[in-house]
């Protein structure tokens, strides 16, 4: 599982202190709630891919990751996170759109667990069975999708059967 070759770069285990600084960024970025979940893990790694993102294994398990300075969880394991960070429902109709990687726009979501500010990382999940199939970043407040309705809510990050998504599969096997 994640050893070099053709699409990683680099994987190692980080320092006390490389991990402290992980840590602060997870609370800065993601919140105290993610924090709390993660800092029982004893090991933490880090995986430099060759497809411009990293992935950060917890006790081997791919966790976390980071494009462009931004944090979030992978959607494999999204669910630990579902109770501290806002998951936004959205209709069916919008599923087969954002799986191909389109952005959440606002008339398609229904509902969020919680309340949530701009430039926040959001889980979203289908209206039917509330399975999260993306992670997201809020380009709006909660309180503008809900009173606008219009225009594009949320960044599709990483979502089911992307890039990212294949190749944390393709390396689990």
């Amino acid at each position: 599982m994640f050893v070099r070759g053709k699409l990683v770069k680099t994987r190692y285990r980080l320092s006390k202190k490389d991990t402290k600084k992980l840590f602060t960024e997870i609370h800065t970025q993601l919140g105290s709630g993610v924090l709390e979940k993660l800092s029982s893990f004893s090991s933490v790694e880090r995986v430099e891919t060759r497809l411009n993102f990293l992935i950060y294994l917890f006790e081997g398990k791919p966790i976390l990751m980071e494009r462009n300075n931004v944090l979030f969880p992978t959607v494999l394991y999204a669910e630990l996170f579902k109770e501290v960070l806002p998951v936004v429902i959205v209709d069916m109709g919008a599923v087969p759109h954002i799986v191909n990687g389109a952005d959440v726009m606002a008339p398609g979501i229904r509902s969020a667990s919680k309340p949530f500010s701009e430039n926040r990382i959001v889980l979203v999940a289908d209206e039917e069975k509330q399975r999260i199939f993306c992670v997201g970043l809020a380009l709006m407040s909660s309180d503008r999708v809900f009173s606008e309705k219009r225009g594009r809510a949320i960044k599709n990050l990483h979502h089911v059967k992307d890039k990212i998504w294949d190749f944390l599969l393709s390396v689990q096997l």
